[in-house]
């Protein structure tokens, strides 16, 4: 069984880690032990969706909360956290980034700011992303990102406007907690706040800022409202998990299955062709064809699933086609056939 710090609460999901960075305190420690920086205090500039989708809408990608906080110098940290895998994640954060930097601009422009001086006016924006699933292939849980001289790594840092020591352009940091073990060797700081997210039990004595962490995600604590929301999100993620959990033991299925049905054929046809080179021109054409099989039977399964989830609401038609890579029209056959 999953030895889990609280059972009650889950410290990843949106409405959770909302309560947990609208508080100041913790928010700024966090970004303290994150990014290396001497916060004082910090300001939620936006603490909901900062590119924001409709709940129901966002459900089948599990993007669940994008943070914006302000240092005290100035400086901006966009705080996500993301739970179900994808591709172009790391990207998509890229883009944050400098959609936050062109916004940031855009306000120096309105307010007078010459576009030959706006460079001056610049501000650093870092970006910390708490992820459940791996996306770097080693065994770390965390990584920090930089600007570096290809040759000595030096760190490419300048000078900003109001801030008195160098800063990077730009920096990156990832904690991944599916890599996180009771061994995690890299600094407890950081450690800390993986066990904190993925709902562990702390390995050294909790210091008070993190006990404080802790008693937010206490459903004791919360509003009449508060936990009706929490329980009415969880049945929700839970029912999503669930189809994805059989979605993935079906394609499972339908790959054995037409593996094994194709290799019995092709076993036939290489006793027919006779003995030794029967059997090996069959076993490959087996092999292919029990592939092509399972592969034709789970792209069946996930069009299935598209189509269900359009119909259930959580998700349009134009991003199921989409995702699909089928036409409108191609996924509107679809819609209609089920």
């Amino acid at each position: 069984m999953e030895n889990i710090r609280n059972k009650d609460t889950r410290p990843m999901m949106d409405l959770v880690a909302k309560k947990v960075f609208s508080n100041t305190e913790v928010t700024a420690q966090f970004v303290r032990d994150l990014l290396d920086l001497p916060v004082t205090n910090v300001k939620i500039l936006d603490g909901t969706q900062i590119h924001a989708k409709p709940y129901k809408e966002l459900l089948p990608y599990v993007t669940h909360v994008d943070v914006l906080a302000e240092l005290d110098d100035g400086t901006q940290v966009i705080i996500e956290i993301q739970v179900a895998m994808q591709v172009d994640f790391i990207k998509r954060l890229w883009l944050y980034i400098c959609e936050q930097v062109s916004q940031n601009l855009d306000e120096y422009k309105k307010e007078g700011v010459n576009t030959h001086y706006l460079s001056q006016e610049l501000i650093p924006v870092y970006a910390i992303a708490i992820t459940e699933k791996s996306y770097f292939n080693d065994n770390r849980a965390i990584h920090s990102f930089s600007m570096r001289d290809d040759d000595n790594c030096e760190e490419l840092k300048v000078k900003f406007k109001g801030i008195e020591e160098k800063r990077n352009l730009v920096k990156m940091v990832f904690l991944e907690i599916e890599k996180y073990t009771e061994n995690t060797t890299e600094n407890y700081k950081k450690v800390r706040w993986i066990e904190f997210f993925g709902n562990k039990p702390f390995t050294h004595e909790p210091e008070k800022i993190m006990k404080q962490a802790d008693s937010i995600i206490n459903p004791k604590e919360w509003t009449k409202e508060e936990k009706s929301m929490f329980d009415e999100r969880r049945r929700d993620f839970d029912g999503y998990y669930a189809h994805l959990a059989y979605v993935r033991e079906e394609k499972e299925q339908a790959i054995a299955e037409g593996l094994e049905q194709g290799l019995q054929q092709g076993l036939q046809q290489g006793l027919e062709q006779g003995l030794e080179q029967g059997l090996e021109q069959g076993l490959e054409q087996g092999r292919e064809e029990g592939i092509e099989q399972g592969i034709a039977q789970e792209r069946v399964k996930t069009i299935s699933m598209f189509v269900d989830l359009v119909k259930e609401g959580h998700l349009t038609k134009e991003m199921g086609a989409s995702k699909l890579n089928l036409s409108e029209q191609e996924f509107e056959k679809y819609l209609k056939s089920k």
